[in-house]
């Protein structure tokens, strides 16, 4: 459907080497429909957190991740997999004795991300095992198991940078920002962010155009 018809694409595919194969392949499937290479902008979502230091980003992003991962995400978190209503157990306890209901094992079903939907049973076992070898509560096994979400971590200029490859290898044609903090984390792209970027001759210093359309450069 994109490669027919969509000027904008919003991809998950952020990290470097997914994001290259997704746009090569949609680049092929545009071909195949008689659009020129560059009919679709491809904009992953992405997160940014960023420091004065490498060590000080990366400090800064896990502060922010177990700040979102409170108890109540955890027990959240958990209930994607067991399929069913978890509220009556402890975050501070130990996980769920209890088997996840029988059709949330159908891997067509459920909210997380499809590599996910299967092999929940085995994956449920692997949490109990390094719980009990761990001695982890629910809060503590879900801040340790589940995925890191943010996108690019580190100074403004290695930020820049790796943006900077992205754009001249054409593996994206911009970012969706998802920020963690609103208007705060905006802002600190704003200010510290793009004056690299454009320092680097990626991001515009001034609109050219008047229309949305012009100002992502669509044919």
């Amino acid at each position: 459907m994109a490669a027919r018809h969509a000027d904008v694409v919003f991809s998950a595919n952020t990290a470097y080497d997914k994001a290259a194969a997704y746009a090569a392949d949609l680049r092929d499937r545009l071909a195949r429909h008689g659009r020129p290479a560059d009919a679709v902008r491809i904009l992953p979502g992405a997160s940014v957190v960023l420091g004065d230091t490498p060590t000080d980003a990366a400090e800064r992003a896990e502060e922010i991740r177990r700040r979102q991962i409170n108890p109540q995400r955890a027990i959240a978190f958990l209930e994607q997999y067991w399929g069913q209503d978890l509220s009556a157990f402890d975050p501070h306890g130990p996980l769920p004795d209890i088997e996840p209901a029988e059709g949330e094992l159908d891997p067509s079903r459920g909210t997380i991300s499809i590599e996910h939907r299967t092999g929940k049973l085995e994956r449920i076992q692997q949490w109990r095992e390094l719980a009990e070898a761990k001695n982890l509560s629910i809060h503590q096994l879900v801040l340790e198991v589940e995925p890191r979400h943010h996108s690019f971590v580190g100074t403004p200029a290695q930020v820049a940078d790796e943006w900077a490859r992205y754009a001249a290898d054409r593996v994206v044609d911009g970012f969706n920002l998802s920020p963690h903090l609103v208007p705060g984390s905006i802002d600190e792209v704003v200010d510290r962010l793009v004056p690299e970027l454009q320092d680097r001759g990626v991001y515009r210093t001034e609109y050219t155009g008047t229309t949305l359309r012009e100002h992502l450069e669509l044919p």
